[in-house]
């Protein structure tokens, strides 16, 4: 019985047992009890994310690494997710975790973030919330089907944390801007929802959490260092946590306990809010904590009866977002999608209405269907500088234009979404805006460097050049397809205006002319027939009629320098590129005025459309008007027309390409005429032409070739009138070119300097063959075949014939009067000519038989030219192209009229030039040049003043000359037989030459550049070098440069500074060695000359006023005159004499000092030269003179065809068997190597040393000797001392940061200065490279010992110790000790400090928005002088200077569009401000008077500044996660 009753007992305990379980189940399935159990912590650091069991939270475990600033997390217990959000990545992404493994991670949000701060799941219907600080937008997206909608965006200033019921419909979030606040809202973003329920007594709100059971919110204030918990509605507030809070960030609830996370201990609190605390610390971390979350069930308990959303979205077609009010939930739309009309559940699939924006490194998309005007990147590549785009509505495609470079761009297109991208047109000049004819097909585009309006097929298979004359600086353009206008604006500083033409270019009128400066962006409404403007200099948008009538102004306020306009529907919008921001205003009444977007970068150009909506007609909508290549709509009728190099053919619609076309050329046009085709003329597009006085065709090369009178140069292009370059600078007067097509050699002839020269097609190996004999030699015709070249002289009234090496000349024509035009019939032997005196057109056979006048009555012939069995010719005076039959001159007739002042006329013959001659093969194994000569023979010949070596192939430089200046050129004179003494070297961009030199070794040439004060390096040869692209700096940042001399065996330059008073030296090797050779008390050092073998250096004082000598490195120096005013010095090497130029005067004195003389009087000489047994001098505006020596009292002769001398240097052989050639045994120091080789001094002995001249409290840069106390360079600044081992290099020679761990065992203090410990420097120590205990870091660099805490002096960059709670750290004790009216002081003087620190972080966080320019170069003072220390460039973006079209601009940030943070005036604390991975670029400590940040307005009209690489950092001692 007993045991009977047991078991009925246990039993009974059984079933009691079991009754109370299920209870408990029940209840907690119905959510009013939770299981006490440990539950699972789920927290994230920078780098990972941890979960970890109460119970064993010190062991948390990493389950998701290597992030780059990890931020907030959630999970979805449901779908056993974890989702976090990376602010540097700017991404938020999910894994699979099962507690016991880990997935892949999955991107859930990866575009249009910045800084998410707070991430909360609902778990009803799988979505993400989340905020981002900077954006300052509250978006959702379903993580399954990724839909993305923005709820919030107004008035939602930094928002950080965020929460979500999903029983109730409702999210609460906290925003802790310029006016802290918590907000409460409806999840599916209605207006009518929102309410703030917290914005007394609250100052940084960061973590809220929710208590489900009991609608209560509790959240954390960081600054205030308090929780609170309130209601649903914001009442019944009341404090749990007063005391004892540190600097808590983020909070979590579960079972009636707070999980709280603390940056400053990096520890994880607990509080149990039913036992009334205590607080209980559970784990300390060894990084940050930031956010944290239970990972339980229980925190995410789902009905199990049917809820809104559950069951098929609720029917709606994209998004069902849960709702505060019946039925509980409203089907939505992604952003920038609409409802369809009359349904509340279906969406249309995409905008209707759109923006689409030029950013230059990215194209971003606005939808107009939704109010928040969210933008998002369209994911395109490679972007560089895009500047225009627009729609096709046909096909929906976007076309942008992207400059690749300075001169070359492509046409691009894309679907709306990205894909599809490819290159419609390669090569397109440099369009700066485009405009696209959706009918016709084409596409529009101004070009501001070749000044052009050019039109292509939408898939680029065609291109013309539409308009090209009087265009000076095009702008935007606008098509009005269906009324066949196109517009544009012009904004050239002189000319200023907006035009309207045909789609073809015909019928220009001019519609604005008048109170127009800088006309930006141009839209039309071609509904009403207006035009819509915005000028960027007067700021205003202003409207008139198409036809130029009724101007009126619309809208002035508030805009800096619009760029892009267009229009949609009533509204009409622009960019403004220096407000940074995008407005709409109503196009009728200029009022209705709204923001669009804001604190967007590089806003540029902008395009509004709407999806579908009707085209319009024209005659060339349907089947291209039946033209085969262009149609273009005109106001009463249409037009087929074709690309240039085709012609329309008899159909008119047809486009054929011709076999041959005559090319003509009169005063700046060159332009082209059909011989077959009637009306199909063209004028070509090229650039810069001045005044065309030749011209000339390469058939096989397709291009065209001609002189320029104004310029001086000979040019070419394609045939198409593209690629233009100039291959020939300093001519004379051209008026004469021909082409040796099979040895690809031009001939000209110059009628000023009266010489026949050749080069080859590139410009390249020119030569002089004729510059004897010749009587203003004219026109020229080559006979390549027969080896013959033939040229006309005004002078002498001839056509003579010669080789075409410029040998065997013989006068072909007697008689022939003033011939202006010569063609060679190679069918019949025959030359044809135009002469004056009298007027006639004639010819003769090439024997010179035969002679016969075609024609004579005309006025003044001045072109011909040949092709099939007829003559062309052009008149200069009557303007009128004429053609005849080359026999006998019948059939004459009138071509073409209107052609007055033609210069020249060619013939464009594919089937011509086809066969080859002598040089035709591999140009004859000539290395240069490759001459025809008669009986099919050929001769190889050399660049001028070169030499052809003995295999009489090859060519040689020469090795000794005289080397000339003027302002922008260089030329060589060479003395020999059989060549012409004088010749430019081939050297573009040259200009501002001060002095010059040449080393022979290395074949560079030297310059003093005047304006940049720097002397450059450039090679020179037989071809073409670039001044600007192809030379280098040798020495930089000199003071007033004067002059300088090479010395070739030494390797090293020497050259003088006005303000230096001294003689500098270079090594040119490597530039690695530089210094004073020689300086002296009252010695100014000016002009320079060096005797290569005997090692002496010879230079005018100015100072001293004699004439010194000394060796190479300074020393051994004697006065070899006393002499004052010294203009130009010069020293004959082979004789061993000095001669100077003073008071109007050339003297001359030995070496040796003996036999001083004066050479020659006459006038002021500004440059000398001493070369082959004369002297030759120039200045001013004297030609170059030359003065033999070996006469006495010889008068000066000039010296033809060179003017305006700058400088000039003899070149001599060097000889390398010197024992100092490249610096001998005695190394590459400049002046080592003296007279016979032995070794000297160089730089080390020569000058006087400089001897702690600095002021108190600064640091003398150099090498400091330290038994003589002095500094071995006399140009060493003065620093600030602590400026020295601050890590930043400042001296010029980087002496600031060496010998920085002198210090030993103690420590180097931010002044620069060793101290034993930390506690011993009052500016606080560098910190990089070492830990220092018991130290406050204010950064990665400095630190401070406790000391100097809230001493009322800012010692860190940030202000952060003296931020509240730096201090509240060190003297909490003491504050709350204190009385009570202590207590209020200590409030007031924290809550002042933390003001005041708000403002300071502010400001840097603007400031830091703006980069700075480059730091000063510091310059060589002549006494000591202390600087103001530029913040350094690490990471340095160079920031584009704005071009005369103003559409440069920096890059920025390709985040959200390259969108602007707004600066606050609270900034609290968060994960991104105390990012190691996104923290400030280092600035010095102490550094002061720093200029204020630049505002919109400060920034030029082209400038954008770039993305900054952090946000502020937070006022507080928040630790930098590394």
């Amino acid at each position: 019985m007993i045991k009977r009753r047991r078991i009925v007992q246990a039993d009974k305990i059984i079933q009691n047992v079991v009754h109370v379980f299920t209870l408990l189940m029940f209840l907690q399935l119905r959510g009013f009890y939770s299981m006490s159990t440990n539950p699972v912590l789920l927290y994230s650091t920078a780098a990972d994310i941890r979960v970890g069991n109460l119970s064993r939270i010190s062991k948390a475990t990493p389950i998701i690494k290597d992030l780059e600033q990890g931020s907030a997390v959630d999970f979805l217990h449901k779908q056993s997710l974890v989702c976090w959000s990376d602010q540097t990545a700017e991404l938020i992404q999910c894994m699979k975790y099962n507690e016991t493994a880990t997935g892949d991670k999955i991107k859930i949000v990866s575009e249009g973030l910045i800084t998410p701060t707070g991430i909360a799941i609902d778990w009803y219907t799988s979505k993400i919330y989340w905020t981002d600080g900077e954006t300052n937008r509250i978006e959702v997206i379903s993580m399954e089907s990724k839909l993305r909608k923005v709820l919030f965006w107004s008035e939602v200033d930094l928002a950080i944390a965020i929460a979500v019921v999903p029983q109730s419909g409702l999210m609460f979030w906290t925003d802790w801007g310029e006016t802290p606040k918590i907000e409460r809202a409806g999840m599916n973003g209605d207006p009518a929802t929102r309410k703030v329920i917290v914005k007394d007594n609250i100052f940084w709100p960061n973590g809220i959490t929710i208590d489900y059971n009991n609608n209560l919110i509790y959240w954390v204030d960081s600054k205030l260092q308090f929780v609170d918990v309130i209601d649903f509605d914001g009442n019944k507030r009341k404090k749990i946590i007063k005391t004892g809070l540190n600097y808590p960030y983020a909070l979590t609830f579960f079972n009636e306990k707070l999980y709280w996370t603390d940056w400053k201990t990096w520890a994880i609190y607990t509080w149990d809010v039913g036992s009334i605390g205590p607080i209980k610390e559970l784990v300390k971390t060894d990084s940050v904590p930031v956010d944290i979350k239970v990972y339980d069930q229980d925190r995410q308990i789902i009905p199990s009866e049917d809820y809104p959303c559950k069951i098929n979205n609720q029917g709606c077609s994209h998004l069902c977002l849960l709702a505060p009010t019946a039925p509980g939930y409203v089907c939505s739309c992604p952003t920038g999608v609409k409802l369809k009309e009359g349904s509340n559940t279906t969406c249309y699939n995409g905008p209707q209405s759109m923006l689409i924006v030029a950013q230059r490194s990215m194209i971003s998309k606005i939808s107009l269907d939704s109010p928040d005007f969210t933008p998002y990147n369209i994911p395109l590549k490679d972007l560089k500088r895009v500047v225009t785009v627009d729609f096709d509505p046909k096909t929906e495609y976007i076309y942008w234009a992207d400059s690749v470079s300075k001169t070359r761009s492509t046409i691009s297109r894309s679907r709306l979404d990205g894909s599809e991208q490819s290159v419609v047109i390669h090569g397109g000049g440099v369009p700066d805006s485009i405009a696209i004819d959706p009918l016709a097909r084409n596409i529009y585009w101004t070009d501001p460097v070749s000044d052009t309006i050019t039109v292509a097929r939408l898939d680029g298979s065609s291109k013309k050049v539409i308009i090209h004359d009087e265009l000076y600086d095009p702008r935007a353009i606008a098509l009005h397809p269906t009324a066949g206008w196109m517009f544009w604006s012009d904004w050239n500083e002189k000319k200023p205006k907006i035009e309207r033409a045909n789609l073809d270019g015909g019928e220009r009128v001019l519609l604005v002319a008048e109170r127009v400066t800088w006309p930006n962006g141009i839209a039309l409404d071609t509904q009403h027939n207006k035009l819509y403007w915005g000028d960027a200099r007067t700021h205003k948008i202003e409207v008139i009629n198409m036809d130029g009538s009724q101007r009126r102004e619309l809208h002035s306020s508030e805009i800096l320098h619009i760029f892009g306009l267009t229009l949609l529907g009533r509204n009409l919008y622009w960019t403004d590129i220096q407000r940074r921001t995008m407005d709409r205003i109503n196009k009728d009444t200029g009022l209705e005025r709204q923001a669009v977007v804001e604190q967007m970068a590089n806003m540029m150009g902008v395009k509004a459309f709407r999806v579908g909506e009707p085209l319009g007609k024209n005659a060339c909508a349907e089947n291209n008007g039946g033209c085969s290549h262009f149609c273009f709509n005109r106001p009463h009728d249409y037009v087929c027309s074709c690309p240039l190099g085709l012609e329309l053919g008899s159909d008119r619609k047809s486009c054929i390409e011709p076999e041959a076309f005559l090319v003509y050329s009169r005063k700046n046009i060159i332009g082209r005429l059909s011989v077959e085709n009637e009306h199909n003329d063209a004028v070509l597009p090229i650039k810069d032409v001045k005044e065309v006085s030749a011209l000339a065709v390469h058939v096989s090369g397709s291009k065209l070739y001609w002189s320029d009178s104004k310029t001086k140069t000979i040019n070419r292009c394609s045939v198409n009138g593209s690629n233009m370059e100039k291959i020939l600078e300093w001519m004379g007067l051209v008026e004469g070119l021909a082409i040796d097509w099979s040895g690809q050699n031009i001939y000209w002839t110059d009628t000023a300097a009266q010489r026949i020269e050749v080069a080859r097609l590139d410009g390249s190996s020119r030569r002089t063959l004729i510059w004897q004999g010749l009587k203003k030699p004219k026109s020229i015709a080559l006979d390549p075949r027969k080896g013959y070249m033939y040229w006309s002289e005004l002078g002498s009234k001839t056509i003579k014939r010669g080789s075409m090496d410029g040998s065997s000349i013989t006068t072909l024509i007697e008689g022939a009067g003033r011939v202006h035009a010569l063609a060679i019939d190679y069918e019949r032997r025959a030359i044809y000519w135009a002469a004056l005196d009298p007027p006639s057109i004639e010819y003769a056979f090439l024997n010179g038989t035969g002679r016969k006048v075609l024609a004579d009555n005309i006025p003044m012939p001045y072109a011909l030219t040949l092709y099939g069995d007829k003559v062309y010719w052009g008149d200069w005076n009557t303007g009128l192209i004429e053609v005849a039959k080359k026999i006998d001159g019948s059939n004459r007739k009138t071509i073409h009229t209107q052609m007055d002042y033609i210069s020249d006329l060619r013939v464009y013959h594919r089937a011509r030039d086809s066969l080859p001659n002598q040089c035709g093969v591999d140009n004859g194994g000539c290395s240069h040049l490759c001459l025809p000569l008669p009986n099919n023979d050929f001769r190889c010949a050399c660049p001028a003043h070169f030499r052809l070596n003995r295999d009489n192939i090859t060519c040689s430089e020469p090795e000794e000359f005289l080397l000339f200046a003027q302002k922008n050129a260089v030329g060589r004179i060479l003395v020999a037989n059989a060549e012409c003494n004088d010749a430019f070297i081939p050297l573009t961009g040259l200009k501002s030459v001060k002095a010059i030199e040449y080393d022979p070794v290395e074949k560079y040439l030297y310059w003093m550049d005047d304006d940049s004060h720097a002397i450059r390096r450039v090679p020179i040869s037989y071809s073409a070098t670039s001044a600007v692209t192809d030379s280098s700096i040798v020495v930089s940042g000199l003071s007033r440069p004067f002059h300088m001399v090479l010395d070739a065996l030494g390797r090293a330059l020497y050259w003088t500074c006005l303000d230096t008073d001294s003689i500098n030296a270079t090594s040119i090797e490597n530039n690695s060695s530089t210094g004073v050779i020689v300086r002296g008390e009252k010695m100014m050092p000016r002009h320079l000359a060096l005797h290569q073998t005997k090692r002496l250096l010879i230079w005018s004082d100015a100072g001293l006023g004699v004439i010194m000598r000394s060796s190479v490195d300074g020393t051994a120096q004697i006065e070899l005159a006393r002499v004052s005013n010294v203009t130009a010095l010069a020293l004959d090497e082979s004789t061993g004499t000095v001669y100077w130029a003073v008071a109007r005067q050339i003297h001359a004195v030995d070496l040796d000092t003996s036999n001083r003389r004066i050479v020659w009087q006459g006038g002021w000489v500004g440059s000398l030269a001493a070369y082959g047994g004369s002297l030759y001098l120039g200045g001013g505006e004297r030609a170059l003179m030359r003065i033999p020596l070996h006469r006495r009292d010889a008068p000066a002769t000039p010296v033809q065809h060179i003017a305006k001398l700058i400088a000039a240097k003899t070149v001599h052989r060097v000889p390398r068997e010197h024992p100092c050639f490249g610096g001998g045994s005695c190394g590459s120091s400049p002046g080592s190597c003296g007279a016979g080789g032995v070794c000297g001094c160089g730089l080390q002995c020569a000058h006087p040393r400089r001897t702690r001249p600095c002021s108190s409290g600064h640091f003398l840069c150099g090498q400091l000797d330290v038994a003589t106390d002095a500094i071995d360079d006399a140009h060493a600044p003065c620093i600030p001392m602590f400026w020295k081992c601050d890590g930043q290099t400042d001296c010029p020679d980087g002496s600031d940061e060496r010998s920085c761990d002198a210090c030993g065992g103690g420590v180097r203090c931010a002044d620069g200065s060793c101290a034993p410990s930390l506690g011993a420097c009052s500016t606080g120590a560098f910190c990089h490279a070492m830990p220092l205990p018991d130290a406050f870091r204010c950064d990665d660099r400095l630190c401070l010992a406790s000391r100097l805490l809230c001493d009322g002096h800012q010692h860190c960059e940030d202000g952060s110790d003296e931020a509240p709670a730096a201090c509240g750290y060190v003297q909490k004790d003491t504050v709350l000790s204190g009385s009570t009216g202590h207590q209020w002081h200590a409030v007031a003087v924290w809550c002042a400090v933390g003001g005041a620190c708000a403002a300071l972080v502010g400001a840097a966080a603007l400031f830091r928005r703006c980069r700075s320019g480059p730091p000063r170069r510091l310059p060589a003072p002549v006494s000591p002088l202390v600087y103001t220390k530029p913040p350094p460039d690490y990471a340095r973006t160079r920031i584009s200077l704005p071009s005369s079209d103003a559409t440069g601009s920096a890059s920025a940030s390709d985040s959200l569009c390259g969108r602007y943070p707004r600066p606050t005036a609270n900034p609290p604390p968060s994960p991104a401000t105390a990012s190691g991975s996104r923290r400030r670029p280092y600035r010095h400590y102490r550094s002061s008077n720093r200029p204020p940040p630049p505002t919109p307005a400060s920034t030029d009209a082209c400038e954008s500044e770039p993305e900054p690489a952090a946000r502020a950092p937070p006022p507080s001692p928040a630790p930098l996660l590394y």
